[in-house]
């Protein structure tokens, strides 16, 4: 069984002078990549000591706490009592590893908590909060075990004379595909240390390791099929993902970004690119669809609002100024709304860095 997973150290104290990175080794199996993690359950939390603004009532939706250096997101937060400078309200932590709270009140919260949306306005004020922090081990990753591991000299040795508990693997993960070609880096990887070692079923000079942690933020499980078909063949046909839902487009973007390649250059300015709109029924089809018209099957031009003004700048495929011809055009205006169609195609033609062309 070849190696489909390749773990880069980044982040350790001991990197060689002069290194920014070097590989730890290869694995043909990671269990605890691919993992769906828990939702959050409702949780009730308090601020005390607070200060509240008038839009602190009722249904809140997303909020910000900010105590720095760490802001915490909560979402489906309701205000449901709030006397003597106490409020009470419901919420679930967020479903992103790094958005959720630390275990422990952070050392910034001296300097007192502010509660706030979205878009900046202030909720609230408040000397100390209340059921936030504090450990949630129901929502922690499964443990990582890297399965037909070869790790790479240096670490060989570590690994083979080390008593368990004393040796941390720290690294980021990139697929390897059939090809040769290293699909990306999923970031920040995994943080663990080491709790066995034993050779490995799948061949000579090959280990089995336990790790006493998960990956920072797993894959969803659902995507695992798509993570097989890019390992095995690129992409080659348009339209791929069409069939896909808002998740796994998600996901496919994921490995468009994984899979850029930035030793050519880009076409040059005032080139044309076609846009096919028959299946932007939601943002992450757009930012697909634009991938596709720019790079070709499996491409990428950003998957988000940030990413895509970072491609426009160059080095992802296309020199502005260019020309997309965006055929389809209603659909994406019924499904995603005519506000946000709008504000997608003022996004690409600020600046006149692109001319957009709608079409039936």
């Amino acid at each position: 069984m070849r190696p489909l997973w390749l773990l880069t150290d980044e982040y350790s104290d001991d990197l060689p002078e002069a290194e920014l990175s070097r590989p730890v080794g290869t694995c043909a199996e990671i269990d605890g990549l691919f993992a769906d993690l828990p939702e959050p359950g409702l949780e009730r939390f308090a601020l005390v000591d607070c200060d509240p603004e008038p839009g602190l009532r009722g249904r809140l939706g997303e909020v910000c706490l900010e105590a720095s250096p760490h802001d915490t997101w909560l979402r489906d937060v309701t205000v449901v009592g709030a006397a003597d400078g106490r409020v009470e309200l419901t919420g679930r932590v967020h479903a992103e590893h790094h958005l959720r709270p630390e275990t422990e009140m952070p050392a910034g919260s001296v300097a007192g908590f502010r509660l706030s949306l979205p878009d900046d306005t202030t909720l609230a004020r408040c000397r100390a909060v209340e059921g936030v922090y504090r450990p949630r081990p129901e929502l922690e990753p499964p443990s990582v075990r890297l399965i037909g591991f070869r790790p790479e000299p240096w670490f060989r040795d570590r690994l083979t004379t080390r008593r368990p508990g004393s040796l941390r693997i720290a690294a980021s993960i990139s697929g390897l595909a059939a090809d040769g070609q290293e699909l990306g880096t999923l970031e920040p990887g995994v943080f663990a240390d080491v709790t066995a070692v034993r050779p490995s079923a799948l061949g000579p000079e090959l280990f089995d390791v336990d790790l006493d942690g998960g990956m920072i933020e797993p894959i969803p499980a659902r995507a695992r099929a798509l993570w097989d078909g890019w390992l095995e063949r690129r992409p080659g046909a348009p339209g791929t993902w069409h069939p896909l839902d808002t998740a796994m487009r998600h996901e496919w973007l994921r490995l468009a970004l994984a899979g850029h390649r930035h030793d050519t250059p880009d076409r040059p300015a005032g080139a044309v690119y076609h846009l096919d709109g028959r299946s932007v029924t939601d943002v992450n089809g757009f930012y697909c669809a634009l991938g596709e018209a720019v790079n070709g099957p499996g491409g990428y031009f950003g998957w988000n609002l940030d990413a895509v003004d970072d491609c426009l700048r160059g080095r992802w495929g296309a020199a502005t100024p260019f020309r997309l011809e965006w055929s389809h055009f209603p659909v994406a205006r019924t499904s995603l709304g005519g506000d946000e169609v709008d504000y997608l195609v003022g996004l690409l033609t600020e600046g006149d860095r692109v001319t957009v062309v709608p079409g039936g």
